[in-house]
């Protein structure tokens, strides 16, 4: 669906005064649900970022050692890493490295976690654990979802969201884009667009203000894209992606095996 689009201006949430982190988790739950995203501030300790950051770019130096010639597209990639288009990398290889498994302890007992757990309404399992690796200068994505509505009549309460933790300053150099409000639209994206439009309800996408140590939780059914990287280097972002426990992702990363003597589960 090509269409012409506002450009995108960073916003950041307002502050909650004089509250509760229950509270806190309450009302950027209620955000959640209304936008398809929200940002958890104080998720991680800004200065241990750039020990995460050294991690996954070591590790993604070793993918890249083992196979120089990857491909781009799922069926290109391996159980550990996917190049998802040129220079933009999703890696699950490398997260037991120690400042990469400390970040996942500190965000599975944060704010972010506490909210996806309201999200998902205390029915929560984390499902993968990868970063998010945008080389430097590369394009932005395409709009696109992560995954598919449950329903194909009815808009149901969100099941599988991901936990985004940027190991870089993208204040400076982009983000994650969104369309606010796109989750009630992509169950049947044509025609609740057009129908959208026609209401005036459509929203101007967005690149919410993650500041160093935040976190930003979107729903898996959201229009969204990694912006253009413009920071200098490359840009690593951790994420952390929790669902129902009943529910299962089969399709974001193949079988086969860059590394098989390697658990990356």
């Amino acid at each position: 669906l090509k269409t012409a689009l506002p450009v995108a201006t960073p916003i950041q949430a307002a502050p909650i005064q004089d509250s509760t982190p229950d509270d806190e988790a309450a009302a950027l739950a209620t955000q959640f649900e209304a936008d398809g995203y929200c940002v958890a501030p104080g998720v991680a300790d800004a200065s241990q970022l750039e020990a995460c950051r050294a991690a996954a770019l070591e590790a993604l130096d070793e993918c890249k050692a083992r196979d120089p010639g990857m491909g781009v597209g799922q069926r290109s990639g391996y159980r550990e890493i996917v190049q998802r288009m040129p220079g933009r990398y999703e890696m699950r290889y490398g997260l037991d490295r120690a400042p990469l498994l400390s970040l996942r302890r500190r965000v599975e007992k944060s704010l972010a976690f506490e909210t996806a757990r309201r999200i998902l309404r205390d029915e929560i399992r984390i499902l993968g654990c990868s970063v998010v690796i945008a080389e430097r200068d590369c394009a932005a994505q395409a709009w696109h979802v992560d995954g598919a509505h449950l329903s194909p009549s009815e808009h149901l309460s969100p099941h599988v969201l991901n936990i985004f933790v940027p190991l870089v300053d993208v204040t400076k150099g982009g983000g994650t884009e969104m369309k606010p409000g796109s989750h009630f639209l992509t169950r049947n994206l044509a025609k609740q667009m057009l129908l959208a439009r026609i209401k005036k309800t459509l929203r101007p996408p967005v690149v919410p203000l993650v500041t160093p140590g935040d976190a930003l939780l979107f729903d898996y059914r959201v229009l969204h894209r990694g912006t253009l990287n413009n920071t200098g280097g490359a840009r690593p972002v951790f994420v952390l992606t929790v669902a129902k426990p009943w529910f299962r992702d089969l399709v974001n990363f193949p079988k086969r095996a860059l590394f098989p003597e390697v658990d990356c589960n």
